[in-house]
């Protein structure tokens, strides 16, 4: 009760932090900040492109494709959404385009009876007799689970459309029967169907039937959105991500279906094996990056959303002791490009709040400044190993050499010290920079810096937050990145974006 004491006394009407999965957002269109690509991710229902998106885990993802999801209500698309891959005693090596395409042809036949019931569409004989044998194809073994999935999967209806199944009650084979009623098919339809029999054709040929139907009843296009492909039981790591998606993803023959956009919105690490055999002249591929500066704005807008546009700063709910400076700021730079995780910054500073006290109306400096550092020590330790913590807790910097982390922290072998490091930059928590001599007169040895500013800031958690920033962190003057190097022991290095001096 202390949390929602809190949040009143703040100002909000619910907790602008309680969710970071885009997906479960009611508000999401009140505080969507468009990237600069977004229209033409989105592209023209009327001329559909294929396009793959890249970002970061907690990038944003899944914020674009759920704004294209809301858009499609308004526009003369049919969407489906492709996130759920029943994987359950498969090996990834089983995993195909056929896999893919089947469950994609199932979601878009869902689709179709569905739009074609809503409309009330008066289909020809023809049309009745594909639905028929695609019926029998996809939905006539599938058990209810499956089948709920599906529905849940279309996004052009709100939930009086898909009551239409869920109102269906009993085997699936009446449920089926009953489906295909709303779309004209009776009783004496289907036994003369199944007299006449026929064939459905390859994968492609189906979804070029589905969309010929679809067309016929009103829809410009059909838009088929993948997500979550890194969310499987059976492809945590990036290499097997893109296995799990290739066969798709780089099928240009499905790219570039007719009447089809597909949309990938997939992990960035991801994006070397793609780039393998991407084809950019043929379909585009953008990288979603935050700016600071939009993250802001971001921040502004989710907090005007959830105050009825009276809060839009976190500044103005921060306590004006002189101690806190530009508290929106610091938040987005902590955030590096994620809003997830400029999310998960500020649940934990107003639970730090609730913690220390709830009947306040302004955000203490102590609960900031704890916040912080509490969310540092929680990301480090969820993203990264315990013993690589140890060891970087142990060097102490937040830019070092490999001569440095041999000669002077672990005291043993040159190579020891090689690989120590290079298990490091593989966990993605530090970045090679370039060469640079420890002191005049030595050899240059390779650079290193940790890339991760939260890891940065549990690395150094004795400092406190203001005194990290002051010793830590600088912004280039040519291009405006952050800069983060152990400022107190060299005042001059390299922009690792422009390759720009950067003096202390």
């Amino acid at each position: 009760m202390s949390y929602i004491k809190l949040l009143s006394n703040l100002g909000f009407d619910s907790d602008p932090f309680a969710k970071t999965n885009a997906d479960e957002e009611d508000r999401l269109v009140r505080y969507f900040i468009s990237p600069p690509f977004f229209n033409a991710v989105y592209g023209d229902p009327s001329s559909p492109k294929s396009a793959v998106v890249f970002a970061p885990r907690g990038g944003g993802k899944t914020a674009l494709k759920r704004r294209i999801e809301i858009a499609s209500l308004e526009s003369n698309f049919l969407c489906v959404t492709y996130n759920d891959f029943n994987v359950a005693g498969l090996k990834l090596a089983q995993i195909d385009a056929n896999y893919h395409l089947r469950n994609i042809a199932r979601l878009v036949l869902v689709a179709v009876i569905t739009a074609a019931s809503s409309r009330g569409a008066a289909l020809t004989n023809g049309q009745k007799h594909i639905l028929f044998l695609l019926t029998k194809e996809h939905l006539s073994e599938i058990d209810r689970t499956t089948l709920n999935s599906a529905i849940s999967s279309i996004k052009n209806f709100g939930d009086k459309a898909k009551e239409a199944w869920n109102m269906l009650t009993g085997p699936i084979g009446v449920v089926i029967n009953a489906v295909l009623a709303k779309v004209g098919v009776g009783a004496a339809e289907i036994r003369r169907f199944e007299g006449e029999g026929g064939t459905v054709g390859s994968y492609l040929d189906q979804l070029k039937a589905l969309y010929s139907i679809s067309s016929s009843i009103g829809y410009q296009s059909i838009y088929v959105l993948i997500d979550k492909v890194d969310e499987t039981a059976i492809t945590g790591k990036a290499s097997k991500s893109y296995e799990f998606i290739a066969s798709i993803v780089s099928d240009l023959q499905l790219l570039e279906l007719p009447g089809f956009a597909f949309k990938f919105f997939l992990w960035d690490l991801l994006l070397d094996d793609y780039r393998k055999l991407a084809r950019p002249d043929r379909v585009k591929y953008y990288q979603l990056k935050w700016s600071d500066a939009q993250l802001t704005a971001m921040l502004s807008e989710r907090l005007k959303a959830f105050s009825s546009d009276a809060i839009t700063s976190f500044d103005e709910i921060i306590e004006d002791s002189g101690k806190t400076s530009d508290p929106d700021q610091v938040v987005s730079m902590f955030a590096q490009g994620s809003p997830r995780k400029m999310i998960r910054i500020c649940k934990e500073i107003l639970d730090q709040q609730s913690e220390l006290s709830s009947a306040v109306s302004q955000i203490s400096h102590e609960a900031f400044v704890g916040g912080i550092d509490s969310i540092a020590a929680s990301l480090s330790t969820e993203e990264f190993d315990p013993q690589q913590l140890r060891d970087m807790k142990r060097n102490r910097r937040v830019d070092f050499t490999i001569r440095h982390v041999y000669l002077n922290v672990f005291k043993f072998t040159q190579q020891a010290g090689m690989n120590k490091v290079k298990s490091w930059e593989d966990s993605g928590a530090v970045e090679f920079l370039g060469t640079i001599k420890d002191t005049q007169g030595a050899k240059a040895s390779n650079h290193y810096g940790i890339s991760n500013y939260l890891l940065a800031k549990h690395v150094c958690a004795d400092l406190p937050v203001f005194d990290f920033i002051e010793r830590k962190i600088r912004r280039c003057p040519k291009c405006e990145v952050v800069v983060m190097r152990d400022w107190d022991l060299l005042n001059e290095h390299l922009c690792q974006s422009c390759q720009a001096d950067v003096l202390a």
